[in-house]
């Protein structure tokens, strides 16, 4: 299992000097599963991720943990669309091909992209069993499970025989221990990357908007056992440095555990 980091902000994208190491691109993963090409949501770091893919394959899954702007907001500028010879499975979500049409709305009175999706050469269709709660992809068991954000999100775990991957963004997690239910779904993963958009200071300003802080996405880990926390979906004022300093923080705490952050560019082999 081979994973890659596209895009790590959360809300809109926050390119500039601040925000080079981490990346300023919202969110958007690929990973390799048993030799598919695998991608968790279409922010805006989807369309550097579709000039890499381009003439190297004719077939990725998307899978899309939920409706909001900044993880859907690349896709029309998401290369391989326009490529007569790819097929794009979408799943996840249950809304996700619905919800990726809306984008290329161009009616009035609200304008939309110029490109129609029909007119669009790619083939994009609903994948074939690819609906939660768990599926199969390129020999990988993959479970979903649902999670706090406004409107719904859904987060993903994906076993095989190097271990479990787990990718939870958009969801805010209790300041006291966490779900019973979160921590089984967690349970022994090698990795867990969890959103953390606010600091523990903001957490009460904030409330109800669907992210966490590090001391709970750290109990979490502690609590499922997992191997390594990356801390991912990071606040669009957030430089590399206060994001450096929250992962110092988080350190002092962990008890041993990896923490990191998520960065642009980050490769993983589980």
């Amino acid at each position: 299992m081979r994973l890659r980091f596209w895009g790590t902000r959360g809300s809109i994208p926050a390119p500039g000097p601040d925000t080079l190491r981490f990346g300023g691109n919202s969110t958007c993963l690929q990973l390799e599963l048993g030799g598919q090409q695998v991608i968790i949501d279409a922010g805006s770091g989807i369309r550097p991720l579709g000039q890499s893919l381009l003439g190297k394959c004719k077939q990725v899954t998307l899978l899309i943990t939920h409706l909001h702007p900044d993880h859907l907001m690349g896709f029309p500028f998401f290369a391989p669309i326009f490529d007569p010879e790819m097929t794009i499975l979408v799943g996840g979500w249950p809304n996700a091909l619905h919800g990726l049409k809306r984008l290329f709305y161009s009616g009035r009175p609200v304008g939309g992209f110029p490109v129609p999706f029909d007119h669009l050469p790619a083939r994009i269709v609903r994948g074939p069993g690819l609906d939660p709660p768990r599926f199969s992809l390129g020999g990988y068991q993959v479970r979903t499970t649902p999670l706090s954000h406004p409107q719904g999100s859904i987060g993903y775990r994906f076993d095989g025989p190097e271990g479990a991957l787990v990718f939870i963004t958009d969801n805010e997690l209790p300041p006291q221990s966490p779900s019973p239910r979160l921590v089984d779904f967690c349970r022994g993963a090698k990795v867990l990357i969890h959103d953390c958009q606010y600091l523990p200071s903001e957490m009460g300003s904030y409330h109800g908007r669907g992210h966490s802080a590090w001391p709970s996405a750290l109990a979490l880990s502690q609590a499922a056992g997992v191997g390594r926390l990356l801390l991912t979906h990071h606040d669009p004022d957030r430089t590399d440095g206060q994001v450096q300093d929250m992962v110092d923080e988080a350190r002092k705490h962990a008890g041993g555990m990896a923490v990191d952050a998520a960065a642009e560019g980050m490769v993983l082999e589980i």
